[in-house]
């Protein structure tokens, strides 16, 4: 009879991997390269935490909250069950049942970890679980900001022009913004506004340049 209550914390182990997965996944989908998502999934999920630099990265997005959030409830609902699981199952009998309950439970670990470790079976199951993601209204429509920062490290910045500037009087196409791959959205001159400016718009003193690009390259123009 003990055995009986060993395929409840099988089943929560099988589910807990899934969880895992797919809010992996979803994190990738917001921007986190595909090891940190994993790491932070697992994170959140077992109540580990994080580094101060990967809470930064979790809270200033608020689809990576709402799955981080989730999975540490879900986290600490499974662990309860798990342990009340394995408490009663290790009550109902002697010490070879308990033998033998441990024994399953870290064959049906082993054989998890070979399959999630399987690159075509992981592969698979990651692109199907980015199809059902893609769809859902959560992925769908979001937020201008939160789109431009999809990819990690770029985003949106304002540099104003002063008189050090060696990009004054260039064209944007001559610019040293165009040669380091950050896109001029507009450009705030005085009173005056020009969105979305051509290649041939010159720079001038004290414009307020609104850029997108690798925030790394955006800082180097600055410094």
């Amino acid at each position: 009879m003990a055995f009986v209550f060993v395929i409840p914390v099988l089943v929560i182990i099988v589910i807990s991997v899934l969880i895992v997965k797919i809010a992996s996944v979803a994190l990738n989908l917001t921007g986190l390269d595909e090891k940190r998502a994993f790491f932070q999934a697992l994170s959140a999920f077992t109540g580990t935490g994080f580094t101060t630099k990967d809470s930064e990265l979790v809270v200033e997005n608020q689809i990576r909250r709402k799955i981080i959030m989730t999975l540490m409830v879900l986290g600490n609902a499974g662990l309860i069950s798990v342990i009340t699981t394995l408490i009663l199952s290790f009550r109902m009998g002697g010490l070879t049942p308990i033998l033998v309950n441990i024994l399953v439970i870290l064959l049906a670990i082993f054989v998890l970890i070979k399959v999630s470790f399987n690159k075509n079976v992981a592969r698979r199951f990651t692109k199907k679980i980015q199809e059902k993601l893609v769809k859902s209204p959560t992925f769908t429509k979001r937020p201008v900001s939160e789109i431009l920062r999809l990819a990690e490290g770029y985003g949106i910045a304002e540099v104003t022009l002063n008189e050090e500037c060696t990009d004054l009087g260039k064209t944007l196409n001559e610019s040293s913004f165009r040669q380091n791959d950050i896109l001029i959205i507009a450009i705030e001159r005085g009173t005056k506004v020009i969105p979305a400016p051509h290649a041939s718009d010159t720079l001038q003193l004290n414009d307020t340049i609104i850029c997108y690009g690798k925030l790394e390259n955006i800082a180097k123009l600055v410094r």
